[in-house]
């Protein structure tokens, strides 16, 4: 399975937690219409599975997958959709297209590059706590359930990054090229690392 995200503004290196949750939340509303739009995903609001025998997760027929995982993936205020589990056995390759202010290249020993980079792995998955949540205590209207790509950032099997010059600033910088702005397209590959009857459809 294969799609791209995309996300441009503020990427700082070892970002705050707040601003961690921010970026979680601009890929919220595109994981959100994946759900819908993707033909093996739209099936999860229906109470089985495709090529499922039986409901996981200990689900009855009142209830959707989509609403069960929300449920077993609760954290404070929110329920969790991650797409990405070690229950379904997936794990997620990463290809980033990395368009900074700065001149290309300098992957290799940028440390800065590293550590936003790692910012932008921890938006991508599930809080794993009430302090990753930056203070955002509360989900939005629109935000129940909460779409994130990874229950965990191990679940990461593979990164390629490419730099390039950003040559128009993001809408947030006001018309003007700063330091941390940042446009991302990310290509996401999802494969099963173990095959089961409930993750054929990712082969």
């Amino acid at each position: 399975m294969k799609f791209r995200l995309t996300y441009e503004g503020r990427l700082e290196a070892n970002g705050s937690p707040p601003h961690k949750h921010e970026i979680r939340r601009a890929f919220h509303p595109q994981l959100k219409r994946l759900w819908e739009v993707h033909q093996n995903l739209k099936n999860w609001g229906s109470p089985r599975a495709p090529n499922s025998t039986h409901p996981p997760l200990g689900l009855s027929n009142q209830i959707t997958q989509l609403e069960a995982l929300a449920d077993q993936f609760t954290r404070l205020d929110y329920r969790f959709v991650p797409l990405t589990t070690t229950t379904m056995s997936l794990i997620a390759s990463l290809e980033i297209l990395f368009l900074r202010p700065e001149a290309p290249g300098g992957v290799i020993k940028s440390g800065d590059i590293d550590n936003r980079l790692k910012t932008l792995f921890d938006a991508l998955k599930m809080p794993s706590s009430e302090a990753e949540l930056g203070g955002y205590l509360a989900s939005a209207g629109d935000e129940n359930p909460f779409f994130v790509l990874l229950e965990d950032d191990k679940l990461i099997s593979h990164v390629a990054v490419e730099t390039d010059v950003l040559l128009q600033p993001t809408p947030s910088a006001n018309g003007e090229f700063l330091p941390n702005d940042a446009r991302l397209v990310i290509t996401v590959t999802l494969r099963p690392y173990e095959v089961t009857v409930d993750n054929l459809h990712f082969v």
